[in-house]
């Protein structure tokens, strides 16, 4: 299974590139990559030309579509469209090694996808999901007749649906009020 860190949103809301906030010691990127590589056996960092970073070394892919998270998800495939893809959005911090075994164990390699539903919305989160390589073309035609967003196509496919044992798991930090809260319980 690869990984992919997800880093090419353009952060307006955080006013900030949300990638590079330091939430465990490092730079969000970093640490998500870091989480991957446990479990994954190569793990890629992609976003758009401007957030290249010497860092990523080998393990850069150039958003090819800049459409958002479907973008970023079909660029991975189209690098390697034999293995499934862990997928993960930078904007999680607080995503554990328990969590990302938590999805891995709960895996269903013959369904499209494995995804943990919100709790919240009741949908799956299409940004901390496996993709399997039956996805690939499901993805191609969605993205082709103008549907840009991952869950619809989670909502539309054959998806193994996991209940998240702990909801803060799917929390992203999307504003700087979010990041001060987040301070002011002292979390991560």
């Amino acid at each position: 299974m690869n990984g992919l860190v997800l880093i090419g949103g353009r952060s307006t809301r955080m006013g900030a590139d949300k990638s590079l906030l330091c939430y465990h010691q490092k730079p969000q990127w970093q640490h998500t990559k870091t989480l991957l590589e446990d479990c994954c056996e190569r793990v890629y960092v992609c976003g758009r030309a401007e957030q290249y970073l010497v860092d990523f070394e080998n393990n850069w892919l150039l958003d090819s579509y800049a459409t958002g998270p479907l973008g970023g998800i079909l660029t991975a495939f189209e690098h390697d469209a034999t293995r499934p893809w862990l997928v993960m959005a930078c904007d999680m911090p607080f995503v554990t090694h328990e969590t990302l075994t938590f999805l891995q164990q709960h895996r269903d390699p013959t369904r499209t996808a494995t995804a943990f539903q919100n709790p919240i919305t009741h949908l799956p989160e299409p940004l901390l999901t496996i993709w399997e390589p039956a996805a690939f073309a499901l993805l191609k035609q969605a993205h082709d007749t103008g549907r840009k967003s991952p869950m619809y196509l989670l909502k539309q496919a054959d998806v193994q649906l996991l209940s998240c044992p702990q909801p803060r798991w799917l929390q992203s930090l999307n504003s700087p009020e979010e990041v001060r809260a987040l301070w002011e319980e002292g979390k991560p």
